[in-house]
């Protein structure tokens, strides 16, 4: 991933659309996860800055706590370190919500 962000960066995020990156719920490098995710879209910012962000807080059913009490709490953590507007859904292979995610209106308008 490293060497993607850096030597390759021009070439991944050039003609940028849609950047969709998902967030492992139960993922125990968080710090990592945000350092790749801030480098992602310093990366739009510099070579695509109309692109449109969608994140995914994935694997809900794996949450300790009430799905909607941890969604919350990751959502205000990920668009507080956005620096542009995001989308956020919570997802699961185990429910519809990966197909909610396509059905959505703002995910629809980009195709």
């Amino acid at each position: 991933m490293d060497a993607y962000l850096t030597t390759q960066r021009s070439t991944i995020f050039q003609h940028v659309g849609v950047m969709i990156y998902v967030f492992d719920i139960e993922s125990h490098g968080m710090t990592k996860d945000m350092e790749y995710y801030r480098d992602c879209l310093e990366g739009l910012k510099q070579f695509s800055p109309d692109a449109a962000v969608f994140l995914l807080i994935h694997k809900m059913d794996l949450a300790r706590e009430p799905k909607h009490v941890v969604y919350e709490k990751k959502k205000g953590e990920l668009e507080e370190a956005s620096s542009s507007p995001v989308v956020v859904f919570g997802t699961s292979i185990y429910d519809e919500s990966l197909y909610k995610v396509c059905s959505h209106r703002s995910f629809r308008i980009l195709r």
